[in-house]
């Protein structure tokens, strides 16, 4: 189901919770063709929450096309600080310092990937 689809399907059951929406347990979290914006990050911390990312073994995985050659490491890059950004925004809605520590807790276990397609 697109984030589209699940905002629209919570409006017309308001009473619809996110847990309903999603399957009660995953292994790994696919992200590809989402801009990261701050705009969204809502939507990324509830899924997150949901799930508890710290503390359970789920992977992220962010997946990235190169649509130009010329520009690959400035797309690697920038795919990259979106990830982080969007990491250590989530971090900061965690009420202890362990969210300071996300995105590299992550990398270290293996759990957060950036690959290309």
């Amino acid at each position: 189901m697109t984030k589209n689809q699940q905002k629209v399907d919570c409006k017309i059951k308001p009473n619809t919770r996110i847990g309903a929406l999603l399957p009660q347990t995953v292994k790994t979290i696919v992200f590809y063709g989402h801009s990261f914006a701050p705009a969204d990050y809502s939507y990324f911390q509830s899924i997150f929450d949901y799930y508890n990312i710290y503390d359970n073994d789920i992977t992220l995985v962010f997946y990235y096309s190169i649509y130009d050659e010329s520009k690959e490491q400035e797309i690697k890059r920038t795919q990259f600080n979106s990830v982080s950004k969007l990491m250590s925004e989530y971090g900061t809605t965690f009420h202890s310092e362990k969210g300071g520590n996300l995105m590299h807790k992550m990398l270290l276990e293996g759990r957060l990937i950036l690959k290309k397609l």
